[in-house]
């Protein structure tokens, strides 16, 4: 049993500190995670269904998503250590269960997300009587809406509309680590069975909880040589070596605790030592960049090559599907290519689509833009460019960090007078983006792209990415950007 429970104390501490570290080290991303699951059609309409409520939505959490993303990344850690240290055990175990029970729902319904379903959304309108009247033309011309109920002569509808299902296909368990690194992310299902192995491992810490104390120095050398070797083998298949260090932090901490102060402290002391080490590694990735960068966009790397597949990817399967009306029944039925009936005439043709039947490989890039006004992507001819590219990245405008702008405009100004170019990428509506310009007076031309691409390529509001025939030199959170002299003389050459 002793040698269960330091196997179940060692794999789950380690397993928590990693994951909660790889999180903690790109929480912007993580928070943009948790706001898909926000969305009315992630998860919102699964809950109404299990507890049968005609109404419920989690859209309000979406602005506190950051905040919530912290919480998180930090408790991982902190309870991680806990667990390690033998302190405050019975907390620690209770918030794991809770927080592993809550990721197993959270990850099968992920699993079992249906991406070709939908689920009905009920809303209530008031509106004056134009708005009331395009509503109504809305209801008539539109088989998914269907009136609840309605009050004329208060002009307001409740309405009942058909939405599509939203499926989150990534868990954000271990971020972009595992793609990073491996190559492809846990499907929804691995995510559910690593959750399900998780918690069979917390068990046997949550039954012995009572008799867990503070470490002896024997648990000391037991536990702690196995969390190393089981976070060297993380940090190995993450490719990422920091989670070795930051542990060796956390037991540096509790060592000293340990040797100078009473045992009365040892509960508190080495988790506050952790918890500010923890908020400290979070505050910094959140002001500045991730200190590893796993996505498509990593510096090194070239937009152009990952947007097209590799020789000898799978491409995906579809299949033609034909409907018939059955002249004598009256009913539509559905054929294959190899089995619709092209010779009878009893059978007349109705519709066609085209099924996906199997998905092929996908590349690592498939939606980055340059986009005009005009509506035209130019982004093979920047690729092309034989000068440099400095992207000034914001994916939303009206949410920027101003306290950098008067540097960046210094920045265009001496890149520009250098023959090369500065361009703003954005997701915000064209008004919205003259407006900042001219309030700022930042002399960039700005082009589109989409708002979670744009996330995806720096996390930063603004920041900036140095790029050359469409190969990542520089990036940067707008809060860092050099002077254009200290570029020029590193990465220019």
């Amino acid at each position: 049993m002793k040698i269960l429970l330091y196997i179940s104390r060692i794999f789950v501490g380690a397993l928590f500190i990693v994951s909660g570290l790889i999180k903690a080290n790109d929480t912007l991303g993580f928070s943009y995670k948790l706001e898909e699951y926000f969305e009315n059609g992630a998860l919102a309409y699964r809950i109404r269904d299990w507890f049968g409520w005609d109404s419920f939505s989690l859209e309000f959490l979406m602005e506190h998503a950051l905040m919530l993303a912290v919480i998180m990344c930090a408790t991982e850690i902190i309870l991680g250590f806990a667990v390690l240290f033998g302190t405050k055990i019975k907390f620690a175990t209770i918030s794991l269960l809770a927080l592993t029970t809550m990721f197993f729902f959270l990850t099968l319904h992920t699993a079992t997300c249906d991406p070709h379903g939908s689920y009905d959304e009920v809303s209530a309108v008031a509106m004056g009587s134009d708005e009331y009247a395009r509503m109504l033309n809305r209801m008539e011309n539109n088989s998914k809406l269907i009136i609840v109920d309605e009050d004329a002569s208060e002009r307001t509808i409740i309405f009942k509309e058909e939405m599509p299902v939203q499926c989150v296909t990534d868990c954000g368990c271990f971020g972009d680590a595992m793609k990073g690194s491996l190559g492809r992310s846990l499907s929804p299902w691995e995510s559910w069975t690593k959750d399900l192995v998780l918690m069979i491992f917390i068990i046997p810490i949550f039954l012995a909880r009572k008799k867990i104390k503070v470490n002896t120095t024997k648990e000391d050398v037991v536990i702690f040589i196995g969390a190393f070797v089981f976070t060297a083998f993380l940090s190995w298949v993450f490719a990422w070596y920091f989670p070795l260090v930051f542990l060796a932090i956390g037991i540096g901490g509790y060592y000293t605790s340990k040797r100078f102060l009473f045992n009365i402290y040892l509960k508190w002391i080495p988790i506050l030592l952790v918890t500010i080490a923890t908020l400290v590694l979070i505050y910094y990735t959140i002001n500045h960049l991730p200190l590893r960068d796993y996505r498509a966009y990593a510096v090194g790397n070239s937009i152009p090559e990952q947007m097209v597949l590799p020789e000898g990817a799978v491409p995906d399967v579809y299949e033609n599907i034909f409907y018939y009306k059955n002249k004598t029944s009256g009913k539509v039925e559905e054929f294959t290519e190899s089995t619709y009936p092209w010779d009878d005439d009893n059978y007349e043709f109705s519709d066609r689509e085209t099924k996906l039947i199997s998905e092929g490989d996908k590349a690592e890039i498939t939606d980055f833009t340059i986009t005009a006004e005009d509506g035209n992507d130019y982004s093979a001819d920047y690729f092309n460019e034989e000068g440099y590219i400095f992207m000034f990245v914001c994916y939303d405008i009206t949410k920027a960090e101003l306290g950098s702008i008067k540097k960046i405009n210094t920045f265009v100004t001496a890149a520009g007078n250098d023959a090369n170019y500065s361009i703003g990428l954005t997701a915000s509506l064209y008004t919205d983006v003259e407006k900042f310009k001219h309030e700022n007076q930042l002399a960039l031309d700005f082009y589109g792209c989409d708002a979670i691409t744009l996330k995806t390529i720096v996390r930063a509001n603004p920041g900036v990415v140095l790029m050359k025939k469409g190969k990542i030199l520089g990036k940067w959170n707008a809060n860092d950007l050099p002077d254009y002299d200290v570029v020029k003389n590193e990465l220019l050459k």
